[in-house]
């Protein structure tokens, strides 16, 4: 009986009690739709999921959001209209294209055929397709073989603008062109954004001599969504094949083991882009393991890690202060303002929430009644239990004095 009674204490301890996060959203200066970009120590709180979002104002009620750009829900993909492409021998190619959607872009993706290669490039933009004017020169596209298919693609960036005509061209001096099928957008009714850097990360470097690889060993405090790695490396020429491992524990009867998971792989090249897209890797501790063979090692003067911005789009008013709350109890919210995206606009003016931190042992679902909290219902769950748990104790006393 002791013991059971231990039991419900327990259970009332660990659903009564939660670890909850809270920030604040303030200094709104005109009654608008605005976007609200999550850091990576907002997501990481929320261990990438989302439903345990919520925004409340002054009076404690809940204010409708929309995500914009989690995991491609709302793209819709764009064709710009290729005015022309002109290749020039061991030159240049130059492709004129037509963004005739009247907004403002700070990006475009191009479907390119795989290609091992690496292409420097020039961006400009034109008002009337006569008179050209520069968005960013000497810029570098890299890493052109698609893991699956004969194509890809590929986003390039530069300063915003509302040129209705943009020419890329393409330094062609050094290799062939490369096969551009197409370009376009995908626009989630706002301009994308470049990635974030995660800077939470420590990272050690070591060699091991016996089995010939580099590790880099990384570590935080919690785990975080990683969508890209970039290098910085000063070595001249390398190809090297990489792994990404975590440890995992193997818990057996009586003993437990500690493996490497391999999570990822990919091929470090001087040719290409040193920026590596990586998928599924959500971790406060991981290695890179990279094999140097007969080499001596790469010499690595940085490395950075970086995240998929993901921006949410409220309706907010002048001089209201809002409280942002993560908490772990919370459902997927559902808000009617998820129907009306399509006749949100460009431009639309950005918050940030300020003063992000960690509340300890604080009671959640405040102002509901005991009996509609999560609490009242593992207590019913745990009674019940212990209910049957007694009858069915009785009943065997029962049959083995018969």
């Amino acid at each position: 009986m002791k013991k059971w009674i231990s039991s419900v204490v327990l259970v009332v301890s660990v659903f009564g009690w939660s670890q909850n996060y809270k920030g604040e959203i303030k200094n709104i200066q005109t009654n608008s739709l605005y976007q609200i970009e999550l850091t990576p120590e907002i997501r990481a709180a929320a261990q990438e999921d989302l439903r345990y979002f919520r925004i409340f104002d002054t009076n404690k009620s809940e204010v409708p959001y929309v995500i914009s750009n989690y995991n491609g829900e709302s793209e819709r993909y764009i064709s710009f209209k290729i005015i022309s492409k002109k290749s020039i021998r061991d030159s240049i190619t130059s492709i004129v294209i037509q963004n005739e959607t009247g907004k403002k872009i700070n990006h475009i993706n191009l479907n390119i055929s795989n290609a091992a290669l690496t292409k420097q490039y020039n961006v400009s933009g034109s008002y009337n397709d006569e008179e050209w004017f520069g968005l960013v020169a000497n810029e570098t596209l890299g890493n052109l073989v698609a893991t699956k298919g004969t194509a890809l693609e590929k986003m390039i960036y530069f300063p915003e603008n509302d040129y209705p005509f943009l020419k890329i061209e393409f330094n062609d001096k050094k290799s062939l062109p490369i096969n551009v099928q197409a370009i376009g957008i995908y626009e989630s009714q706002f301009l994308a954004e470049k990635q974030i850097e995660i800077t939470a990360f420590a990272y050690k470097i070591s060699e091991d001599k016996q089995r010939k690889v580099t590790q880099v060993v990384f570590s935080a405090e919690k785990s975080y969504q990683i969508d890209a790695i970039s290098f910085e490396i000063a070595t001249e020429l390398y190809a090297r094949e990489a792994i990404i491992t975590r440890k995992e524990k193997i818990k057996n009867k009586k003993t437990t083991t500690i493996r490497n998971q391999l999570l990822s792989s990919f091929l470090l090249n001087s040719k290409m882009n040193s920026k590596i897209k990586v998928s599924n890797l959500n971790e406060k501790e991981f290695t890179i393991e990279i094999e140097n063979k007969d080499n001596q090692p790469l010499e690595i003067t940085n490395i950075q890690l970086f995240q998929n911005p993901i921006t949410i789009i409220s309706r907010l008013k002048t001089n209201e202060r809002y409280e942002v709350v993560i908490d772990s109890t919370y459902s997927k919210p559902t808000y009617d303002l998820v129907n009306f995206m399509e006749s949100f606009t460009v431009g639309m003016p950005k918050v940030t929430i300020t003063n992000f931190h960690k509340i300890e042992k604080e009671k959640h679902i405040k102002g509901k009644s005991f009996w509609q909290t999560n609490l009242f219902m593992w207590f019913c769950i745990v009674i019940g239990i212990g209910i049957v748990i007694y009858f069915a104790l009785g009943l065997l006393k029962d049959m083995k004095k018969e």
